[in-house]
């Protein structure tokens, strides 16, 4: 029969179900693989953060899609109607006594307030990166050649010795803390251009969330939910499966022709600790630092349309609060990172007294916010949330793609290879899953 003579279409697994996992399972379906969609978690989306805030399906993690991200709009609307509503960029702060507001869709009166922050000479620098952030796409992900180059020249120290103290704490602090979890004194120039980037971009939001686009996924692939990979499977060179503990039980094989570690660097290192151990090692030094987030639904809305998120400069646990979305300003999403969050696991009752923290002073700047009373919470802790690259991370990077060759049938993708932004993620997976595909026709054309 003809079928005996036709070769069978590899068989794939992605590890991780995150915004990489998602796209590297999307192209590699696309290109005919049959595709495993592994998830240690009872639910797809990694770091999305899918929870329930009362009878209302959230996002705890990642959720502003920036009018740039053109390979991840391109995802979702392949998946269907899903549709976008605008975000935009908001964020006030007090400085002087005065609450000063950075608003995108004024972008005008924004810039004379970012102005007022910090010494001409420094202004003048980071006004410069932001022009070639803007200027060439590449600037906004991590490796480029220029952000390379800087890396090389200054990663001898970390940002806030390039820069004066009043820049440092009022701009980049909540550049770094906000998309790195880190204090500006462990980021480094050399990743800085995916900071700019965020900055320098307007943002939408899923009017429907994330969940509609995870079920269409799950359409297209086969789902293994609650399994945790223990080990990539190798022999002659060759990928052949994994070691899998499914929903508790004992370790067993699993075998595919090829796999895509989709995961964050330390979680990836675990997983190829056996057959690599030099690339885990170089995967282990890339660091995270965490993060709590908590959703409160309160009785009325706490921000209004002009002022719609705070960041907090007062060296406390709450770095930033902001309205979950445009019209829903009544749900206030508290984000508690940087030095001063990094209690280990904290309790129900640390991060209620985080929120009392958070609370206080929006009651000081914030006035609708005064007189509001919680309707319902919820809080995820992420103890490894945020990526914080580290120092010349372009060589890690360099070190990385060398020591891939070693074994066939494997691609990486995550946030550590071209950023922390929903368009990084995605396109890192998108990256995987071509060379995946590429490596696997070539095997099945033999």
């Amino acid at each position: 029969m003809l079928h005996d003579l036709v070769k069978e279409q590899p068989r794939v697994a992605v590890v991780g179900s995150g915004i990489s996992g998602l796209a590297a399972a999307f192209h590699l379906e696309r290109e005919g693989f049959g595709v495993d969609l592994i998830e240690r978690e009872d639910t797809l989306g990694g770091r999305f953060g899918v929870a329930q805030l009362g009878d209302r399906p959230v996002m705890m993690g990642g959720k502003n899609i920036g009018r740039r991200y053109s390979s991840f709009r391109e995802f979702t609307s392949a998946l269907g109607d899903h549709p976008y509503e605008e975000f935009g960029i908001n964020t006030s702060r007090v400085k002087d006594g005065e609450v000063q507001t950075f608003d995108s869709s004024r972008a005008g009166k924004s810039l004379r307030t970012v102005l007022k922050s910090g010494s001409p000479r420094d202004l003048a620098r980071l006004a410069g990166l932001a022009v070639r952030v803007r200027a060439t796409e590449a600037n906004r992900f991590l490796g480029s050649p220029l952000f390379t180059k800087l890396s090389e020249r200054y990663d001898y120290a970390p940002l806030s010795a390039h820069f004066g103290p009043v820049v440092t704490r009022h701009l980049l602090r909540k550049m770094t803390v906000r998309m790195n979890g880190a204090e500006p004194d462990e980021v480094y120039l050399g990743t800085f251009g995916t900071n700019l980037a965020l900055v320098i971009d307007t943002f939408d939001q899923l009017q429907h969330g994330i969940q509609p686009v995870l079920d269409a996924m799950a359409q297209r692939v086969t789902v293994r939910l609650g399994c945790n990979v223990e080990a990539l499977l190798v022999e002659d060179g060759q990928v052949t499966g994994l070691q899998i503990a499914e929903k508790g039980s004992p370790a067993a094989e699993s075998r595919y022709d090829g796999v895509v570690v989709a995961a964050p660097a330390h979680a990836a290192a675990g997983i190829l600790r056996s057959e690599l151990p030099a690339l885990s090692r170089r995967l282990d030094e890339v660091r995270y630092f965490p993060t709590t987030v908590a959703l409160v639904e309160y009785n009325r809305p706490v921000f209004g349309p002009e002022v719609r998120a705070f960041a907090m400069d007062d060296d406390g646990p709450c770095s930033n609060a902001g309205a979950y979305g445009q019209e829903d300003r009544q749900i206030v999403r508290y984000t508690f990172s940087g030095r001063h969050a990094r209690t280990p696991n904290p309790s129900t009752g640390q991060i209620a007294e985080w929120i009392d923290f958070g609370e206080e002073r929006l009651r000081r700047h914030v006035p609708p916010s005064r007189g509001a009373h919680r309707v319902n919470t919820v809080s995820r802790h992420w103890s490894r949330g945020y990526c914080g690259y580290g120092p010349y991370h372009g060589r890690l990077l360099s070190a990385v793609r060398s020591d891939l060759p070693a074994v066939q049938g494997l691609a990486l993708s995550g946030d550590y290879l071209l950023g922390v932004s929903i368009e990084g993620c995605f396109r890192s997976g998108q990256q995987a899953a071509e060379a995946l595909a590429d490596q696997l026709h070539r095997v099945v054309a033999r």
